[in-house]
Parts: C-alpha cells; structure tokens; sequence
C-alpha cells in the first residue's frame, strides 16, 4: 500500500503531464489536471495514515525503473544541450557536458548493478510531500482563472495553457520522486528535471527577457546538479555509498565530509544563495504561478530538504559551523537590499531568498532546537510566501502594476485581498504566527555563536522594515467606502482563501504539529528534544510563547479598530506637511511615498561586494575540510 501511494505521487503527474500537453480543449485539461492534483493531494493525506515512518519500501519495479531513469538522464541532458544552442547560452551547454561525460564514465566504469530499496520514508519525506502535495495543486488551481487572463493580457492567439499546466504536473512529481527516492542517483535525475521545469516555466511568454533569465537559471541550476552529481560519484568511490538509507546510518567521518560538501553546493545554488541569487531574482518575470510555485514554496525547498538529509554526516564539524555562518551571511545581506525594492515581487524574491538562508543558518547550527526550527520555517514560509505571490498576482491583474507605491489605497479598490495580503505580511513577522515563532528558535539556537546570532537578529530587524512599508501603503488613504467583495474568478478566490486558512489554522496548531510531525523527526536523528509544545504553549530552554492569548488579542484590537471606524461620523482629513519637499508643482499637490535609501543601498554595488565575501565563505568551507 505505501509503495503504491509514492508511486502514485509520483507517476501519475509524470504520465498526466504527458496526456496534459496533448490536450488542447480548455475544459477536458482542466478536468485532467484538475483529477490530477485531487489524486496527489488524497496520496499525500493517505501517507500520513498509511505510512509507519521511518521505513525503506521495496518494489518488484525497481530494475524497470532504475533503467528507465539511466536513460532518462542522457534524454534530458542531451535535450539540455539542445536548449544551449537554440538559446544561444554556451554555460548551458559547459555544464550538460560536464554531466554527460563523468555520468557515462560512472555508469559504465564504477557503478556496480545491484537491486536497492526503492523508497526511504521518514516524518521528513512526509512534511515535504505534504508542502508539495497541499501547496502545489492550490496554486495550480489559482493559475486556471489566472492564465487565462494573463494571456488576455498577452493579446495571445493561440493558447500555451496545456504546455503551461503540463509543466506543472511534471515538476510535482519530480518533487515528490526527490523526496521518496532511496537510491542517490534517482535523486540526481529528479532533481535535473526540476532545473529544467524551472527553465520551461520561467521561459513561458517567449520574451526575450523571459529567454534570458530562464537561461541563467537553467545554467546555474545545472552547475548545482553536476556539484551533485560530483558529491554522489565521490561518495561511492570511497565508501561504496549509493542509497540514502547507507548514508544516513554512517557515522559522521572526514571521508563524508568532500562529498557531502558537493551535494550542500548544489542545495546552495538551487535554493538561490548568495551567489547564485541572481536566477531567482531574473526568475520573477515569470508568470505569477510560477514564481509561487517554483521559486518560492516548493522548488527551492527542495534544496532544503537536501540540506536536512545531509545534516546528521556533518554534525559537530567545521563544515556545519561554515554552513551556518554562510547562511546567516545571506539572510541579512539579502535582507538589506530587500529595502531598495518597490517592485513587490522583487521584494518577495529577496525575501525568499532571506529565509531559506536563515533556513541553513539553522540546520548549520544543527542543534535539536535549529533543526526544529529550519523544518517549521519550511512549512511556515512555503504557505505564507505562496499566499504573498499570489496576491501580487491578484493585484497587479487589477492595478496593472505589482510596484507597492501604487498599491495607495488598495484597501478601498481591493478590500478582500488587501486584508488577505496584510494577514499574510503579518504572518511572516508577528507574534504568534509560526514563521515568527521558528525564527526565535533559529535565533535562540544560535545564541552560543555571537557572530551568527547577531546576523540572525539583525536580518530579522530589517525584514520588518520593508514589511511594515508594504502595509503602510495598502491600508492608507482610506475613505468612507463601502466594503464589497471583488469579482474574481472562483479559482483564485479559493486559492487566496485556502492559503490564508491554512497559514492561520497552522500557526494556531503549532504545537500539534511540533509533537505529531517535526518532534519524531527529531527523535529518529537521535538528538534530545530541547523544544517543548503543550496547551498552546511552546517552550525551550531560554523562553516561550503563548499561542491562544496572543491571538485572541490580536483578533479583538482588529474588531475594536473596526468598530471604531464604522463609528466615527465625523472624519477630518487633512493635507500632509512636509515642509514642502514633497510639493508636486506639476501634480498641484503633494507626492508623498517611502523612501528606498538610494543613498546608502545601491544593489549593483552592493550585490558585487557581498557576492566576494559569500564566495570567500564558499572557499572557506571547503578549504576547512580539507585543512
């Protein structure tokens, strides 16, 4: 039963994509996709009942798969290099090759055929298929009503949806087959094909800007996937390693550390570190989906996720302190040029890139608490940012811009979604909503190392920065305006409304899913739980938070606040007063907006500067391992 349902989550969006592309009646595709994701959800849920974790499954179709991946690996990185030349992009092409060649060299040369477990399954896989399973399939439900008017938008004559949504269903299930896979090699093909769903996704309206970001994406992305593929190559060479299951039960060893070195190389580039940071950011001119799906709540944890994997073979050296000050180092450094944005996917995009720096900071760290923390920063921000980006979207189909100094006043054009865009804000900065939560923990965790500590605490400050501007915009120049719900198609409706359930339902469970999910993950990586969760209550060694109080308060200022309002008969509104810097003589009036430090944070200069010194760490990292 349990192979079955990883078989489904993973086959079934691999066939029905193939189906999907060849369907070119709008209806019947979204029946297809529609049935599609119902499946993978229900696989997902099924799991949780289903499945007694930690466990390896074995299938009598292991030998069909493992050849139908082999060659799966050179149809994909022969396709690669075949996109090199049409787009013109010879890293492209470097890298493919780079891959082909020590791939057929390891294949025919040093790999020994020899029949593994199939799929490894523990609270970790559960959690990922989860954030992919319940995720992915609402933001693909959102991009039905929003392709449809994107492409209005486009003036296109000849619909891309089918192409577009069978891409989706493609790189779920390569989610999900990174997720299961046992055998190391399995993960290296799942893992390319994402690259290249990345790359076909971000590539969608055929601009040439969308070409050429999709381009360095795909380069970078490949970079990282030849350093895994490197990793897996080192490691069997030496120890004769090949599934994920031997590698979890060595013990921690310098001969693990060059190999796992690689592989955490490769999670640096898909997860967009600094400085690889640059494809995520190119990455936003894709449709609005996209960036939510790939770029913000799924794909790049999957980097993540390899990164969790791998944290038990380096616990206690000198590679996981480096890890942690690296990504501390990119958390505050992309969190300061996050305050020279307007553009609010930009923002959200350095935002993201932020996080799953503090992310690694925290599995660096590699303390029972740290890790607590990287995994419900994982559930928290995958939700809450996907909800942001499809607000974005949402907005910018209405104003016609995504830039937040336009979004003046958007709580009396778009009441709904302003106050869904708010609650998501809130819930990536305030008390107690889970993101704020693990990021005490992370900061807490990281208390005995003062340099990365102080990182941690400072990039936080910032983030609330540039939050609270965001807000500052959408909820001011209110008026007397009567509420209404906007027309939108029902798809995204139910997509903003989902999200915005989930990430408040959530973070009032936090602690039923700390002790059902993340603390027996805890338990399974041998390490003493220092986090407690009862009651509404979550406690470490130097603090705790109160859930239900701090909620119940939030909730009555809203309605007092509300009340007020709604109360006031008598409302004076008055001219701002600047001391006329803000005067517009062209405008007869005053042209007030925040201010964006051009001054002090020049991106160009900055991002070259700090690109050095996260290189330098790189280096270091390395250079720690072999000393």
């Amino acid at each position: 039963m349990s192979s079955d349902l990883i078989l489904i989550s993973i086959v079934i969006p691999i066939v029905m994509s193939l189906i999907t592309i060849t369907t070119g009646k709008s209806l019947a595709r979204k029946t297809i996709v529609s049935a599609t994701l119902l499946i993978i959800l229900l696989s997902a849920l099924a799991m949780l009942k289903v499945v007694n974790v930690p466990t390896v499954i074995n299938t009598s179709f292991y030998g069909i798969i493992d050849k139908l991946i082999k060659v799966g690996d050179y149809i994909l990185l022969l396709y690669t290099l075949y996109i090199s030349f049409k787009v013109r992009e010879p890293k492209i092409a470097i890298f493919a090759i780079l891959q082909i060649l020590p791939l057929a060299f390891f294949e025919l040369f040093m790999l020994k055929e020899q029949e593994v477990n199939t799929f490894y399954i523990d609270n970790l896989s559960i959690i990922m298929n989860l954030v992919v399973s319940v995720v992915g399939p609402i933001i693909a439900v959102y991009a039905f009503g929003y392709m449809y008017h994107h492409e209005e938008e486009k003036k296109l004559t000849k619909s891309r949806q089918s192409r577009f949504f069978a891409i989706i269903l493609l790189f779920i299930g390569a989610m999900n087959g990174i997720i299961f896979s046992n055998n190391l090699m399995w993960i290296y093909f799942f893992w390319e094909i994402t690259s290249l769903s990345s790359f076909l996704l971000i590539s969608h309206d055929k601009t040439d800007e969308a070409i050429r970001n999709a381009s360095r994406a795909l380069w970078i992305n490949m970079l990282g996937g030849f350093s895994l593929l490197v990793g897996i190559i080192i490691l069997y060479k030496y120890t004769g390693i090949i599934t994920l299951d031997a590698l979890l039960k060595t013990n921690s060893s310098y001969i693990l550390l060059v190999p796992v070195f690689f592989m955490v190389l490769a999670a640096f580039t898909k997860s967009a570190q600094m400085p690889f940071q640059s494809w995520l950011l190119g990455a936003m001119v894709a449709p609005t989906p996209v960036s939510a799906l790939l770029h913000s709540s799924t794909m790049v944890k999957a980097a993540i996720y390899l990164i969790l994997r791998l944290a038990p073979t380096f616990r206690g050296t000198t590679l996981s302190s480096f890890i942690a000050l690296y990504g501390a180092f990119t958390f505050i450094a992309t969190s300061i040029l996050a305050l020279s944005q307007s553009n609010a996917k930009k923002i959200l995009a350095y935002s993201t890139i932020a996080n799953l720096g503090l992310m690694i900071s925290s599995i660096g760290i590699n303390t029972s608490s740290a890790i607590t923390a990287a995994i419900l920063l994982l559930i928290f921000h995958a939700v809450s940012k996907a909800l942001l980006f499809l607000c974005v979207g949402t907005i910018e189909q209405k104003i016609g811009s995504r830039d937040i100094e336009d979004m003046k006043g958007l709580i009396t054009k778009m009441p709904v979604t302003t106050i869904i865009t708010f609650i998501g804000i809130l819930s990536l900065m305030i008390a107690p909503f889970g993101m704020l939560l693990s990021k005490w923990m992370a900061i807490e965790a990281a208390s005995k190392n003062l340099v990365v500590a102080l990182l941690l605490i400072i990039g936080s400050a910032v983030t609330v920065m540039y939050y609270t501007r965001w807000i500052g915009n959408i909820l001011s120049e209110g008026r007397n305006s009567k509420f209404f719900i906007e027309k939108q198609p029902s798809t995204i409706r139910f997509a903003l409304y989902s999200l915005v359930t989930i990430a408040i339902v959530l973070s009032l469970a936090v602690t039923q899913l700390f002790n059902t999910i993340v603390k027996p993950e805890i338990n399974m990586l041998k390490m003493s739980v220092s986090v407690k969760a009862a009651s509404g209550y979550l406690e470490s060694n130097l603090g705790g938070f109160t859930i239900y109080p701090v909620f119940f308060a939030i909730g009555l200022a809203i309605i007092l606040a509300i009340l007020t309002i709604k109360n006031s008969r008598d409302i004076v509104q008055t001219t701002p007063y600047e001391s006329g810097l803000n005067y517009d003589d062209s405008k007869n009036g005053y042209d007030i907006k925040n201010y964006y430090l051009p001054s002090i944070i020049n991106e160009t200069v900055m991002t070259k500067y700090m690109n050095y010194i996260s290189l330098i760490l790189i280096l270091a990292i390395f250079g720690g391992i072999l000393l």
